[in-house]
């Protein structure tokens, strides 16, 4: 930012005139060069640097407080909404309208001052207006002698009782990450703008304990990503093995911890591009999504430790203490948000606030943090709590002590394999690798099978290594009819025997059989030969044939079970 005279060097002389009234000063200079020279070393001197801080009301000194808190300088766009605008006016407009005798604002007040004034420079977004104090008058301006608080500390947001329709949250996203790492081993998945491609979110549906919002799934790709335990190669989306490894071996704390942090720090995962009710475009602009999270976690210091409290008040400390934290610049026109509902594009400040800002600390609150175990949420989500996950997360109490897990799961004779939640999930991936996923729930279901064995051989895993996982795993009681199967299996390769279904022309007698082979219009219809009066039919053909038989005088009864 500028000195005293470079900023009024930039004035014409009737401003400068208006400004030396204000302090009491005289000048003779009829240059406004030399005006502004002579000016500004006369307003320079502490004595009357004093008495012009005087002259300001409370509330102006408040405003002046706020730009020499802020180091000096803040964006034009936040001063002007909480001090006003300054109207533009030309020498002669200024001349008829005085301005400097009826302020419209706090900001025209110390503009007509001059102690404030603005410039460009380079901000977060780039070339942004400021509205600054200049550099050589801020020392000289006696600001101890205002009780003026411009930064009073927040209240501390007020406990409710116990609410109802609790939704305590949980640990699943653990199991559903798992699940994930091991759908992408086995899958060629690829993303689209940090989420699965709608086909695989559509394939893991069934597998996930929790929700399969694109909102939620985007979120455990950007904190598989964000570990290191999972990143795209050639396109596709794929687990780290060694890193992999290791996170899904630790114990389930260290896991919920893990990503956690790994949210708290994601720059993959934009919670703006999730929020209900929102429909942000793709024009350019971005936010940085880092900004609201900490926001987020400063505020958690007002919140009871372990107590039910409203998310209203949360949002509303937040608004009324940091209402740009995502916005240094105090842009609310240059970004393309969609009301979902009625498809305005939400802007400036009043109008969009609660919409967008309120509405992402509200989904930060009940989405990723309540999916990733930190905070329970009641009443639909207007009521929150910190877990003891959360406490942790937040730095107000230690983490949990690691629990107690299985280290077996069971294998019937069938090859039905039921794997509680708290197995190693190390070994459900693994597990999950070579089976037919069946069901989940606590316990998992994967079923030992031909179609299952089938993926192992894609991936190249060694039935000596899938016996010696199992027996580990099940602490030695595999049946001997799996391990027959897995011997079978390694001894046949590909092949394997095969069941499948096949439809059947019967007719009475091998002549009209051997006639309807010969007849071009109806043999194209018939596969092998099965008997002197029995031939086997194409596939997805046998209603054709029906008819065509039927066309050369052959009367035909249909026993297929679907016709």
């Amino acid at each position: 930012m500028q000195d005293l005279a470079r900023t009024l060097a930039d004035y014409d002389l009737e401003f400068l005139r208006v400004i030396a009234n204000r302090w009491d000063i005289d000048f003779d200079a009829r240059d406004p060069k030399q005006a502004a020279e002579q000016l500004a070393a006369k307003m320079l001197k502490a004595e009357k640097a004093a008495d012009a801080w005087d002259r300001l009301t409370d509330e102006q000194r408040g405003a002046l407080q706020a730009v020499l808190g802020a180091g000096g300088k803040m964006p034009t766009a936040i001063f002007s909404r909480m001090y006003g605008e300054i109207r533009p006016m030309g020498p002669g407009k200024m001349e008829r309208e005085k301005p400097y005798l009826n302020p419209a604002s706090l900001a025209e007040a110390l503009y007509y001052r001059g102690l404030i004034a603005m410039s460009f420079g380079e901000g977060i977004k780039g070339s942004t207006a400021f509205t600054y104090v200049p550099t050589d008058l801020i020392p000289l301006l006696p600001a101890h002698k205002t009780g003026y608080d411009v930064t009073p500390l927040p209240e501390s947001v007020e406990s409710v009782p116990q609410p109802n329709f609790i939704r305590l949250a949980d640990t699943t996203l653990v199991d559903d990450l798992t699940t994930l790492l091991a759908y992408c081993q086995l899958y060629d998945v690829a993303l689209v703008n940090g989420a699965l491609e709608p086909e695989h979110q559509k394939g893991i549906k069934p597998h996930l304990l929790g929700s399969n919002s694109t909102a939620r799934l985007a979120l455990m790709v950007a904190v598989a990503s964000g570990m290191g335990i999972a990143a795209e190669s050639q396109k596709l989306f794929k687990p780290v093995s060694v890193a992999a490894r290791k996170w899904l071996d630790a114990p389930r704390t260290v896991q919920v911890r893990t990503m956690a942090e790994a949210w708290r720090d994601s720059i993959m995962y934009n919670e703006l591009w999730y929020t209900p009710g929102l429909k942000p475009e793709r024009t350019g602009w971005q936010n940085d999504p880092l900004l609201a999270r900490q926001t987020v976690l400063t505020f958690m210091e007002l919140v009871p430790v372990d107590a039910w409290w409203p998310v209203d008040t949360f949002i509303n400390a937040v608004k009324e203490e940091e209402p740009d934290f995502q916005r240094p610049g105090g842009d609310y026109d240059s970004w393309y948000i969609r009301d979902a509902q009625t498809g305005q594009y939400l802007r400036g400040f009043e109008q969009s606030w609660d919409k967008v800002d309120g509405a992402m600390l509200r989904f930060i609150l009940t989405g990723p943090m309540h999916g990733l175990g930190l905070v329970d949420t009641a009443e639909n989500g207007a009521v929150c709590r910190l877990t003891a996950y959360g406490r942790a997360f937040t730095g107000v109490a230690e983490w949990p002590l690691t629990s107690t897990e299985t280290e077996t799961f069971t294998i019937a004779a069938d090859g039905l394999c039921e794997v509680p939640r708290s197995v190693s999930r190390y070994d459900r991936f693994q597990l999950a690798r070579f089976t037919e996923w069946v069901k989940a729930a606590d316990p998992y279901q994967y079923r030992i099978s031909a179609a299952g064995l089938s993926q192992a051989s894609r991936q190249n895993i060694q039935a000596s290594h899938i016996l010696t996982f199992l027996k580990r795993g099940t602490g030695d009681q595999v049946p001997d009819p799996i391990v027959n199967l897995i011997e079978t299996w390694s001894e046949a390769g590909s092949d394997a025997a095969v069941i499948s279904q096949m439809t059947v022309l019967r007719v009475p007698t091998a002549e009209l059989l051997a006639a309807i082979q010969a007849t071009p219009a109806l043999r194209r219809y018939l596969g092998a030969t099965l008997g002197p009066t029995a031939v086997a039919v194409r596939p997805g053909q046998w209603n054709d044939l029906a008819a065509a038989l039927q066309a050369n005088g052959v009367l035909v009864e249909v026993d297929i079970a679907d016709s």
